[in-house]
């Protein structure tokens, strides 16, 4: 399923199947529901002949899910050959999420001989998709420069981490936004997983503005992101207290009261 722009990040594609049931069929009055659930839901064979559509459109979703499945080895004996197959057609089709994983591939050499020129070349394509896994990871570059990578990739900049660490918080917005529209069931997963994403970009963010790092020091702003991620997290889970971000919170107000203290003397 194609996406237009969503919070200012473009997500070019999103894998849900369509599924269309008809209500009161006997009542003289049917209503014809559309539903939207993952790939995952699938069975390989479905997934399989889905490959054979001839629509190359319509075999994304299903190429993605069974290179996740290869990759990992879901229900199937773990194969990275096919694996990075099935990431690299659907990738080329469109999807972002499987961009990374082939980014992903070249990086650890699964599939295909490490390679970190083309790493960073399938990451970029990723990062223009819309891909908040991509980002996150374009951030981490960031932080840690060439070294890491053979000599590849980008410099160290703090700033530039920085704005893809916001740029990520984004995306995964967007990825939310979209995975709880009415009619999408059985998403309980790609929720759960995009909720720890969350935390983890909130944190980050907070970590930047608290020490300085890319960005001028300012506990304030490092406070408003911890905030902003309990939010969230409050609003997903329908839970007021949030473990994960009220100790965080405690800790910043205390530093927030030392750092007040320090500068009236």
């Amino acid at each position: 399923m194609e996406m237009q722009q969503t919070q200012s990040i473009r997500l070019s594609y999103m894998p849900a199947v369509r599924s269309e049931f008809v209500k009161n069929f006997d009542s003289g009055n049917p209503d014809t529901i559309t539903l939207y659930r993952p790939y995952a839901a699938l069975p390989l064979a479905t997934l399989e002949k889905q490959l054979q559509h001839p629509d190359p459109m319509e075999t994304i979703g299903a190429g993605l899910e069974l290179g996740e499945r290869y990759y990992f080895g879901i229900g199937v004996q773990q194969d990275d050959l096919k694996a990075f197959g099935h990431f690299v057609k659907a990738a080329e089709l469109g999807a972002q999420d499987a961009a990374y994983m082939v980014a992903e591939c070249y990086r650890v050499g699964r599939g295909v001989k490490q390679d970190f020129e083309q790493y960073f070349v399938w990451l970029k394509a990723a990062v223009d998709g819309g891909s908040w896994m991509a980002m996150f990871n374009l951030a981490a570059a960031y932080r840690e420069g060439k070294k890491p990578y053979g000599g590849f990739g980008v410099v160290i900049d703090h700033e530039q981490s920085l704005y893809w660490t916001e740029r990520a918080e984004l995306a995964i917005r967007a990825y939310w936004d979209f995975y709880t529209q009415a009619g999408f069931v059985d998403f309980e997963e790609t929720l759960k997983r995009l909720l720890q994403a969350y935390a983890q970009a909130t944190h980050l963010l907070s970590a930047h503005h608290a020490d300085g790092i890319g960005t001028v020091r300012n506990l304030d702003r490092a406070l408003f992101w911890l905030e902003r991620g309990k939010r969230f997290a409050a609003q997903a889970t329908g839970e007021l207290r949030q473990p994960v971000f009220d100790d965080a919170i405690a800790k910043l107000k205390e530093r927030i009261v030392r750092d007040q203290i320090r500068k009236s003397k």
